[in-house]
């Protein structure tokens, strides 16, 4: 979820990468009536995309859409903090903050952020941007409004996004980033070149 403050207000938006329109978090957004937008990215290149490079997609879309917050869930409090708002925060520059309980509006936009910590609970502050990394039960802690009128689901890509889906290639020093355009123009080569690589095959 991304929330940015508008005039005095705040704007939940929900973001669902990949999966079809009938997945169950996108039915799940749909069914809560609590977001004023909610973007689905649905491109075949994310079917195999690595975690680093879902983070950098949602770190585009928190760009374009002017987040201060990106509120993330997780598995559970067994499993920790998941790899892709490790890698949104990272690609956002923005601070992680995991396994979230509460969030609560403080001081000059500041936020008071409650985290358990040594089987006690922990009250940080945090500016934003931020990103959290919060637990299941906290992030379907919003009760659905059924008096609310139903949310549209806007089609995102990722060339909107100003990414190119041909370049996403799932290689481990490419993680998280584009692959280099191909170029335009075929390097042009001397004849004595061509002679030296002929003979290297030969």
């Amino acid at each position: 979820m991304l929330s940015r403050r508008l005039t005095g207000t705040v704007e939940r938006i929900a973001v669902v990468v990949g999966g079809t329109c009938e997945s169950e978090t996108l039915r799940w957004a749909l069914d809560r009536h609590t977001f004023s937008r909610i973007l689905h990215i649905d491109e075949a290149a994310l079917e195999k995309a690595d975690h680093f490079t879902l983070g950098m997609v949602l770190a585009e879309v928190a760009r374009q859409v002017g987040a201060g917050l990106v509120i993330a869930g997780e598995t559970g409090e067994e499993e920790g903090q998941g790899l892709v708002p490790a890698a949104l925060a990272q690609q956002w520059h923005a601070p992680l903050v995991a396994r979230v309980r509460e969030i609560r509006g403080g001081a000059d936009g500041e936020l008071e952020i409650v985290v358990p910590a040594g089987g006690k609970t922990c009250t940080v502050g945090a500016s934003l941007p931020v990103v959290i990394a919060a637990l299941a039960r906290f992030t379907d802690d919003a009760a659905p409004d059924a008096a609310a009128p139903a949310t549209r689901v806007e089609a995102m890509t990722l060339t909107q996004l100003g990414l190119d889906s041909s370049r996403l290639v799932p290689r481990p020093e490419l993680l998280g980033a584009q692959a280099s355009a191909p170029s335009s123009q075929p390097r042009q080569i001397s004849l004595d070149e061509a002679a030296r690589l002929l003979l290297r095959r030969t």
